[in-house]
């Protein structure tokens, strides 16, 4: 996207409202952990987010896109329902910002995946990063309760199974559209988790039902947010943004679950920010097109 052609500020603001949706849906998950099974919150989540998309898919006439490449979405959706079970699970286990520290290796994990599986070559600070980022990890964790260690462990994992899914997501871009791409993600994985949700199924109340819902409506909207701002705005200036992911998160753990980060959860997020920023200043400079922005 050309500098003439791009809205920075209006990508900005489109940001700033995915991050307020995010962080709403990060906070109803992490309260409806407490009395639910990660499953089920992942169940009835998609299962509303699916209720909004499919009549939107149909109006828009493009029920036949979702026919396309139905192995590989098939693919995509189970890694996306594992990721997104441990995702919930482990938001309800363990603190916001050591959750939102473990979730700035995504990147780097999905560059090692696409090193492996899509040959995209990858420079030697990005291998940096991530060896430096998964012992911050260990560093993070080192003093905490086995079952704590454990369940980052598992963290790790779905994170692992998420990146996968996005380069599945990257490769069918090429022959989807956001929205199919949308409805197969949300109705696939309330397909996936329905029996487990039934199995492991406890009765909420209206209010809580109601909570659940939400969690897919603003994960819906948090998600188009965010598209919108990618149209508008150079990815480059955005980038940078989601450094700034773990301050509002550390003070909503803080002011509304009463959590407060060890020392070694503020120093692994200092050295993981550190690294990242410094991965992206030296591939700016070294960028060929640096020379002309």
């Amino acid at each position: 996207m050309s500098a003439s052609s791009s809205d920075n500020l209006g990508g900005l603001r489109f940001l700033v409202l995915n991050e307020v949706f995010t962080l709403s849906h990060l906070v109803l998950v992490k309260m409806l952990g407490i009395e639910f099974s990660s499953v089920q919150i992942v169940f009835i989540r998609c299962l509303s987010s699916a209720m909004l998309l499919v009549p939107l898919l149909v109006w828009k006439g493009a029920f036949a896109d979702v026919r396309t490449q139905l192995g590989l979405n098939g693919l995509r959706v189970l890694l996306s329902s594992v990721a997104i079970t441990v995702n919930f699970f482990t938001i309800s286990q363990i603190q916001l910002a050591q959750m939102s520290t473990i979730g700035y290796l995504r990147p780097a994990v999905t560059s090692l995946i696409a090193y492996f599986f899509l040959k995209e070559s990858q420079t030697w600070h990005r291998w940096l990063v991530i060896v430096i980022g998964f012992s911050a990890v260990l560093f993070i964790f080192s003093p905490e309760e086995s079952h704590l260690q454990i369940v980052a462990l598992l963290a790790l994992c779905g994170m692992c199974c998420g990146s996968s899914a996005t380069i599945l997501q990257k490769y069918l871009s090429r022959d989807m559209s956001d929205l199919p791409l949308m409805v197969w993600y949300s109705v696939g994985v309330a397909i996936v988790t329905a029996p487990f949700a039934i199995w492991f199924w406890a009765t909420p109340a209206p209010q809580e039902l109601l909570m659940m819902v939400m969690t897919g409506l603003l994960a819906t909207m948090a998600q188009f947010f965010f598209i919108r701002a990618f149209r508008k705005a150079d990815a480059s200036f955005l980038a940078p943004m989601f450094y700034f992911h773990i301050v509002p998160t550390t003070l909503i753990g803080f002011f509304v679950f009463s959590e407060v980060p060890s020392l070694n959860t503020i120093l692994g997020a200092l050295i993981i920010l550190a690294s990242l920023i410094g991965m992206t200043l030296l591939e700016r400079r070294r960028s060929p097109n640096n020379a002309s922005m």
